[in-house]
C-alpha cells in the first residue's frame, strides 16, 4: 500500500510541472502563409531578472544575444520548410514576435508568439509555450540551447497554425 501511494505521490509531483495546456492560439496566421516576415525577440525575465539587469550581471551577453537571436532564427526556419521565411531585418510587412516571459537557469525558455502587420495590430497569438534549455554548460551556453528548442517550437507551430 505504502508503494502505491508513493507511485501517485510521485505521479502528480511530476504532472504539476508539466503545463496542462501546452498551446493556446487565438487570431488567425493565415496571412503569414507564402510570405516573409520580421522575426523579433522580446526578453522579459533572464533568470529571474529583467534584460537590462542580466546584462549588467552576465557581461557577455551584449555578445551573444545576437547569436542567441540567430539560432531561434535558423531553428524556426529549418521547422517552416519554405512555407514562409523569417529574417532580421525591419522591411516586411509581417512581424513575428516571440517574447520571452522567462529563460530559467538551465535555459528553458517560458513564451508566447505574436504576429503583427505593418501598423503593430496583432493578427494572432499562439501562447503558453515552452522551449527545452541544456543538461551541461556555462549559462549562456543553456540559453543557446534553449533557443534553439524555442526557435524549432516556433517555426512547429507557426507552420501548423499558418495552415488552418
Amino acid at each position: 500500500m505504502k508503494r502505491i501511494l508513493f507511485v501517485i505521490v510521485a505521479y502528480l509531483s511530476l504532472c504539476s510541472f508539466m503545463p496542462f495546456d501546452p498551446e493556446v492560439a487565438a487570431g488567425s496566421f493565415e496571412a503569414l502563409n507564402g510570405k516573409s516576415a520580421n522575426l523579433e525577440i522580446v526578453f522579459d525575465k533572464i533568470h529571474g531578472r529583467t534584460e537590462a539587469e542580466f546584462a549588467e550581471y552576465e557581461k557577455d551577453w551584449k555578445v551573444d544575444k545576437p547569436e542567441v537571436e540567430n539560432l531561434t532564427l535558423i531553428e524556426a526556419n529549418k521547422a517552416l520548410k519554405g512555407t514562409c521565411r523569417l529574417s532580421d531585418g525591419k522591411d516586411e510587412d509581417l512581424t513575428v514576435r516571440i517574447v520571452v516571459k522567462s529563460i530559467s537557469v538551465k535555459g528553458d525558455y517560458n513564451f508566447y508568439i505574436v504576429l503583427l502587420d505593418k501598423d503593430k495590430k496583432e493578427l494572432g497569438t499562439i501562447s503558453n509555450l515552452f522551449g527545452k534549455g541544456g543538461m551541461f554548460g556555462t549559462k549562456l551556453n543553456l540559453i543557446k540551447d534553449g533557443a534553439k528548442s524555442t526557435g524549432k517550437r516556433a517555426g512547429t507551430l507557426l507552420k501548423k497554425y499558418m495552415n488552418m
